[in-house]
């Protein structure tokens, strides 16, 4: 679990949870500008890798499945359980998680068959995900932590958020962006439908729900300059989630990845 002083502030564990547990949620594109409005600089440290991509997920303690279980708050950098690998209850849709990828109650009470599903489902879209980088002109083995945020976010999100990123990374690229800029902005804009919103919920449930909650400091001290659900403030509270993800799994992969 990241250390709360990283934040910036000290949290209660109400709030902290309402950070890390988010699980998944016009027309023209914001500016990369719109992080840095309210999140900080994205320093980069560079990994490498060789062999199998399936390799990166091939047990509960392969480097893959670390870098989500730290994106979910559910293990320290070094692998160590936190407490909400054991028990936690998602705040966006209350269901009860277990396990490295928060398992929205799909392994009973039974933190063995949650990570076993865990794994199974992770592992069950590699090659889906892998095919669209492909046709993105992205080579997963290349772009190792570019591909573990694709998979990330098809643990988070709605399956058509994970489905967009290759090619919102593609042209992240071509827009000059590199290392974790172009991933922030590939992870942001996966979640803009069809129509051109982003969405990741609503004033209910989700993302924008726990970004509204008066309560959520963190959110709304970095969003308040933002009129409330307006293009800024929605790419803006994407960004902040996506950035602390990215950045869990790009600290795991520094550490296990030379």
């Amino acid at each position: 679990m990241m250390n709360l002083n990283k934040l910036g502030r000290s949290w209660d564990i109400s709030n902290f949870i309402l950070l890390i547990a988010v699980s998944g949620f016009a027309i023209s594109q914001p500016a990369v500008s719109f992080v840095q409005d309210s999140v900080e600089n994205i320093q980069d440290s560079n990994t490498s890798y060789s062999g199998n991509i399936n390799n990166l997920f091939a047990n509960n303690s392969s480097v893959g499945v670390l870098a989500i279980c730290a994106a979910e708050g559910n293990c320290e950098i070094d692998g160590t359980k936190t407490s909400l690998y054991y028990y936690h209850v998602d705040p966006g849709n209350r269901k009860v998680n277990r396990g490295f990828c928060s398992d929205q109650g799909r392994g009973g009470t039974n933190l063995a068959n949650a990570d076993a599903g865990c794994l199974a489902r992770t592992r069950s879209r590699i090659p889906r995900l892998v095919r669209k980088l492909q046709n993105a002109s992205i080579n997963p083995e290349q772009n190792i932590e570019a591909f573990i945020n694709n998979l990330d976010q098809w643990n988070q999100a709605s399956p058509r958020v994970s489905d967009a990123f290759p090619k919102k990374y593609a042209d992240a690229l071509n827009k000059g962006l590199k290392g974790k800029e172009a991933i922030l902005w590939a992870r942001v804009e996966a979640f803009r439908r069809r129509d051109g919103e982003l969405e990741a919920g609503n004033s209910r449930v989700g993302l924008f729900s726990i970004c509204a909650n008066p309560q959520n400091t963190y959110y709304t001290t970095r969003l308040q300059q933002y009129s409330a659900f307006s293009e800024r403030w929605r790419w803006n509270c994407i960004a902040l989630d996506q950035r602390r993800r990215l950045n869990a799994i790009n600290q795991v992969l520094a550490r296990n990845i030379k």
